[in-house]
Formats: structure tokens, C-alpha cells, sequence
């Protein structure tokens, strides 16, 4: 016994070591192992400091889509509005219209217009639309140019102030413009009987008003009987060399005061800025009222604010 028992001294008994000793691929119960956590990857904000959106992807252009000769106006710039309303607020006068159908793809027609000091300019409407008085000359859309596309052919919408047009839209806007005063003779009689005093007048553009005693209104005895402002013909008849005056409808020779004819017809004169002007046959000063002008251009222009005595000729600006 005693050889025995000091062999066992000091050892634990087997239960007691059984519990908490463990082996591999075993378990301890009483402390299980912590599933392991999966790091979040952190929200991060991106701030654009530059306040700049990011480019959009363009689409490939068509090789065959026709350019625009000139950038395209998304909206009307601040300076047309005042263009425009000098525009149609100073009466101007058509004294030609010539309209190119050769190319049916692409119309354009050619407009000779007296400006409000009797200067006669001429205004293209083509891809893009020219005019040969000195502000358009300078690559300004000039008012002449705006009077033509809005008063004339009754452009609306976002072509009114385009600086250029492609083919398609010339299209659109001679298949909607009103006919040549030609073309309306050719569809109505030609017995000389007077029409009513109604639509427009084919030299200024602007509807008749028969209660309006002021303004004097003759018509086409010889043919198709078709109304025009008397002030209004008096100035085609100016552009007219040689005394031969016709019908702005159908070209036939006018029958009216013969005396008037002669001392109007042709007498529009070169001026030192190289235009006909037909001002004074007609009245018309060749002073400009620059009241309705943006004043801050008027002081670039002449150096001062213009005074009501100031006289200033030609029709060249805007």
C-alpha cells in the first residue's frame, strides 16, 4: 500500500481532469468560439466641389446629316427682342420679291426692301440669311433681316431668330409662307374690278385697316383689281427705271395718274453710302429716330446721348 499510494500522490482524479481538458477538433462547451464579424465598408459621400456635371455621352452624329452654318440658338439672346420690335414697329417697304424653286431641296428667296430712310437694301433668305446694309455686313442679324423672315414670310417659333437654317427648314418655311403677290394674281380675275380692302398689302406687309381714313389706298384697274397702300406704291414706283411702273401683283402696266408716274417712277438716287434711296420722292427723312435704341449703344456709337435735335442719316444700323 504504501509503495502505492506515493506513486498516486498529488494526481488529480480522472473525472475532474476530463472536464476541462480538451483535444483537437473538439469543442469547449463552456466557451463556444465567437463567430467571426465581416468588416462594413463605410458609407462614403463624394462632395463635387466643382459643381460640374459629369459629360454626357454624345451620340455619334449621322456622316450624312447636314451642318448648320451657324451655331444653333436655343433660345432668343436678349438683344433680338429689340431688334425685332424696331422691327415691326418701323414701316418698311417690299419693293421686289424673287423666290428660287430651281433646287426643290433648297428654296430661298431674294426680298428688296426700302428701310424706314428710303434706303433700298437687299435681304437673302438662304442656309444662311444676308443682308447688304452695313450692320448685317458686320455679321449682325439685322433688323431688315428679321422684318423680312417675320413680316414677310411669317416665320414663327424658334427659326425667327436662327442666324442660319438647313434645307429642311427652308423647306418648312416657303411651304408655309404666304404666295408671291405674283402668284395671287395669277388665281384671281383680271377684269380690273376692284377686291375687297382686306388681308395685307404686298409692300409693307401689314394688314389693311378700311376704317383707317388717313391712309389712302389705290388698286389694279388695268388687271387684277388688287389693293396696295398708295404711300406704299409710291415707293415701288420710285425703285422703277425708265418710268416703267407695273402691278406689284401681276406685273401689268399700272393705269392711274400718268403725271404722278412719271415724276415718281425712277427717281431713287445713289447716296454717299452707295444705296438707291427713294426717301426723298416720298417724304421720307433720311434722319433716323434712334428714341427706341438701347442708349448705352448709342454712346458707343456717337460718343453721347442723342438729343431730339440731332440729325443722323442712313438706315445701315440695326
Amino acid at each position: 500500500m504504501g509503495v502505492a499510494e506515493n506513486q498516486n500522490y498529488g494526481a488529480q482524479p480522472p473525472a475532474a481532469y476530463g472536464a476541462q481538458q480538451t483535444y483537437a477538433g473538439q469543442q469547449d462547451s463552456l466557451h463556444p468560439p465567437k463567430p467571426k464579424s465581416r468588416k462594413r465598408k463605410a458609407d462614403v459621400e463624394v462632395v463635387d466641389l466643382t459643381d460640374e456635371e459629369p459629360p454626357k455621352k454624345q451620340k455619334k452624329k449621322d456622316p450624312d446629316e447636314e451642318k448648320r452654318l451657324r451655331r444653333y440658338r436655343k433660345k432668343a439672346p436678349l438683344s433680338y427682342a429689340e431688334i425685332k420690335d424696331r422691327a415691326l414697329t418701323h414701316r418698311m417697304f417690299v419693293l421686289d420679291r424673287q423666290r428660287d424653286t430651281s433646287n426643290p431641296d433648297h428654296p430661298a428667296e431674294t426680298i428688296s426692301l426700302a428701310g424706314t430712310t428710303g434706303n433700298v437694301y437687299s435681304i437673302t433668305i438662304d442656309k444662311v440669311p444676308s443682308c447688304t446694309c452695313p450692320h448685317a455686313k458686320k455679321g449682325n442679324q439685322c433688323k431688315h433681316i428679321i422684318y423680312c423672315l417675320a413680316r414677310v414670310l411669317r416665320v414663327t417659333g424658334n427659326l425667327e431668330y436662327q442666324l442660319a437654317f438647313v434645307s429642311a427648314e427652308l423647306r418648312d418655311i416657303f411651304s408655309r409662307a404666304p404666295p408671291l403677290p405674283s402668284e395671287q394674281a395669277d388665281q384671281s380675275a383680271k377684269d380690273g374690278n376692284r377686291k375687297a380692302v382686306e388681308g395685307e398689302c404686298p409692300i409693307c406687309c401689314v394688314d389693311f385697316e378700311p376704317d383707317d381714313k388717313t391712309e389712302e389706298v389705290v388698286y389694279c384697274k388695268a388687271s387684277c383689281g388688287n389693293n396696295i397702300h398708295k404711300t406704299c406704291f409710291d415707293q415701288w414706283a420710285a425703285t422703277k427705271k425708265g418710268g416703267n411702273v407695273t402691278c406689284p401683283f401681276c406685273r401689268t402696266p399700272w393705269q392711274g395718274d400718268d403725271e404722278n408716274l412719271k415724276k415718281i417712277a425712277g427717281k431713287g438716287k445713289m447716296n454717299e453710302e452707295g444705296y438707291v434711296n427713294v426717301g426723298g420722292q416720298l417724304g421720307i427723312s433720311q434722319a433716323r429716330d434712334y428714341s427706341t435704341y438701347h442708349q448705352p449703344w448709342v454712346r458707343k456709337q456717337f460718343g453721347r446721348d442723342l438729343e431730339d435735335t440731332d440729325v443722323v442719316e442712313g438706315d445701315g444700323y440695326p
